[in-house]
């Protein structure tokens, strides 16, 4: 045993030093340009009481409805405390200090001279756990397998011994997670139907990391402890989208892992002013797992999502909500979603589902495994998937957006959804990294520096005095040389409980008005720019300047934010300011700011026009289709509210169609 454990630790070590020189093969378990599909699985009778409970006919059963509804993937949970069920056990206080023993179970067995034995395992679990992966195996079912639940719906499942212990810095808790996950792994990386491992269920939640170093060495031991035992399979970092700020950054997340998942849970927040099946709420998934995926540079993908039915939205409506948000987050590349969770959880009174504040009817599925209306617009979608039977490529993006830290989310969700209102597919960047080459740049809600350094600046003010574009809207900003770039000063500024009435005209021959509260009062001298904007009272507010080569627009105030933060916020003409700063030719154009395309090319010459009615109102109308292009066809998901016919297209709310666009032979 002794040999054993030195041999275990040196291999241990040699990874963990491989790791922190930064050697990690990347390795994938999704494939681009198709959308996998699944849920986070507890079972329909039992939930987190599975593996003590254990009825492997039910969950055989379970899987058997979900592999029906078009499921091929599930995140599963092995509970922590069932798995590694240790106690401490202690001689008096005479002895405190000198006498300490860790057993098995409440029981206080002695653990067995075994591999389980020495980690602390319950031998009985390993052998259930796969039991369960044969199963999944035989009904076609992937696992995603988070490896040490110690959290989950709010209550923490940690072992005894661990209980009042913080799992990142204590060397006595580290030691034997080490040791459960070395132990798991080892015993089912065999297993065929494991596709991915994972630390466990929103690991950063076990407790409080004291620094953002803490997190990060804590991730860097487990996924290393992980790729010692299985070096084949990818590893799932912890969810989350802090880019400089926080305890678990995105930089350091995604250096250390294979795949940055996403949690989207940010439409159960109360202050979301729009109903549950419009644009905002549409392009919310789509808008999180592009702007995860671009800023940390490591394929990302949707691990959980779902709704709080009685709060938010019906059955059937949420059943139209699935059916748009699966499009936009395939036409996005999203590879995958899982949603949260496979079944209702409504009938048991263990902790934490009898306590008052967790929500039980979250389940894609009823816990008698009868599919809501939402599931079968989840089995629709995997069907035309199916029936297509090519992958989606990954469409070009026209600009991009830098985003900041402290208002990551919901800058990047409000800055997608105009973008694609004007026809644009960004790609979105850290300010701190180094600057990509683009045509066109957006620094949307610039607040103080907007996070850039000053060779950043000078690097961004180079590419725009070669001919690239930059957009600016303002928010508290003192970026250097701002007469220079956009040709205006701040007068003055104040604060004041006031509305803005301002008049826009583009030069499109079609000014429009935007109105909106403000709490500050901004007043801008031109310095040579160009006036797009006016209040009421003659005051400029948007602004165009020649630059060297290229174009500098200037809006006075954080529109992208003040739009996300209003009912109605994308119902108007806030869009157009983007399309004037970065206008895109498309193949095909729909007309309509709800009603939004994104083109996919082949290496034949085709491209695929995924077109979404990311509205709760149908759509009737002629697109527009460039000259010598034409639609070859038109495949949906559900051909009852979707209709193409010489050159017109209906779409009923929230409906989607793929048309294939060829060119007209000459």
């Amino acid at each position: 045993m002794i040999k054993t454990c030195c041999a275990r630790s040196s291999a241990i070590l040699m990874t963990c030093i491989a790791a922190f020189a930064g050697r990690c093969d990347a390795k994938t378990f999704l494939e681009p340009g198709r959308l996998e599909l699944g849920a986070n699985y507890w079972s329909s009778f039992n939930a987190t009481k599975m593996w003590r409970d254990w009825r492997p006919d039910e969950i055989e059963k379970d899987f058997i409805a979900l592999k029906e509804l078009g499921m091929t993937m599930l995140r599963v949970f092995p509970t922590w405390s069932d798995f590694q069920p240790i106690v401490e056990v202690h001689a008096n206080c005479s002895r405190w200090d000198k006498s300490k023993d860790t057993r098995m179970t409440l029981d206080e067995y002695a653990r067995p001279r075994t591999d389980a034995g020495y980690a602390g395992v319950d031998e009985t679990m390993l052998r259930r756990f796969e039991e369960f992966c044969d199963l999944a195996e035989k009904h076609g079912m992937r696992l995603v397998v988070a490896i040490m639940t110690g959290q989950m719906t709010f209550r923490l499942f940690l072992p005894p011994a661990l209980e009042n212990r913080n799992p990142y810095s204590d060397p006595y808790a580290l030691a034997w997670e080490g040791r459960f996950i070395e132990c798991f792994v080892n015993r089912m990386k065999g297993k065929k139907a494991i596709v991915a491992w994972e630390s466990g269920n929103e690991s950063r939640a076990l407790a409080s990391a004291e620094s953002k170093e803490q997190g990060e060495w804590w991730l860097r031991y487990i996924h290393s402890v992980i790729r010692v035992a299985d070096p084949t399979r990818p590893v799932v970092s912890v969810d989350g989208f802090e880019i400089a700020g926080g305890m678990w950054q995105v930089a350091e997340n995604a250096h250390l892992s294979d795949y940055v998942p996403h949690h989207l849970y940010a439409l159960w927040r109360r202050e979301s002013p729009d109903r549950f099946d419009g644009i905002r709420n549409l392009l919310h998934a789509a808008a999180s797992v592009k702007g995860l995926e671009d800023i940390s540079g490591k394929p990302s993908f949707l691990e959980e999502h779902g709704a709080r039915r009685a709060e938010q939205v019906s059955r059937a409506r949420l059943a139209k909500y699935m059916r748009p948000m699966l499009w936009n987050l395939w036409a996005v590349d999203g590879k995958a979603m899982l949603w949260w969770c496979a079944f209702d959880q409504t009938r048991l009174e263990i902790a934490p589902y009898d306590w008052p504040e967790p929500c039980l009817e979250l389940g894609i599925v009823k816990e008698d495994r009868t599919p809501y209306p939402a599931a079968l617009a989840l089995k629709r979608f995997a069907a035309f998937q199916k029936r297509i039977g090519f992958s989606l490529p990954r469409p070009k993006p026209d600009a991009v957006v830098f985003t900041q830290d402290r208002q990551v989310e919901k800058l990047v969700h409000s800055s997608y959804i105009l973008a694609r209102q004007a026809g644009i597919m960004p790609k979105f960047a850290n300010p701190s990294d180094p600057i990509p080459d683009a045509r066109c740049y957006f620094l949307p809600c610039a607040e103080g520096r907007a996070r850039l350094s000053t060779r950043n600046w000078e690097a961004l003010k180079a590419k725009v005095r070669d001919g690239a574009t930059l957009y600016l809207s303002w928010s508290e900003t003192f970026l250097p040389a701002i007469e220079e770039v956009c040709g205006i000063e701040l007068d003055y500024r104040e604060t004041v409980a006031d509305r803005l009435d301002l008049t826009f005209d583009l030069g499109d021959g079609k000014p429009f008005k935007y109105i909106t509260g403000v709490a500050k009062r901004r007043r801008f001298i031109t310095h040579g720019a160009e006036v797009l904007a006016r209040s009421a009272n003659g005051e400029p507010f948007f602004f165009r300047h020649r630059y060297g080569k290229g174009l500098v627009y200037t809006l006075g105030l954080p529109m992208e934010m003040i739009a996300y933060a209003k009912a109605g916020g994308y119902a108007g003409n806030a869009w157009r300011i983007w399309r004037t700063v970065c206008p895109v030719k498309r193949l095909l154009d729909s007309g309509s700011s709800m009603v939004n395309v994104s083109e996919h090319g082949f290496a034949d010459g085709r491209v695929a026009a995924v077109v979404v009615n990311n509205s709760p109102e149908p759509y009737s109308g002629n697109p527009k289709i460039a000259k010598g292009w034409k639609v070859a066809s038109a495949e949906t998901d559900d051909d009852s509210d979707v209709r193409w016919s010489d050159g017109r297209l209906e779409l009923g709310a929230n409906a989607a169609v793929l048309l294939m666009l060829e060119k007209v032979p000459q």
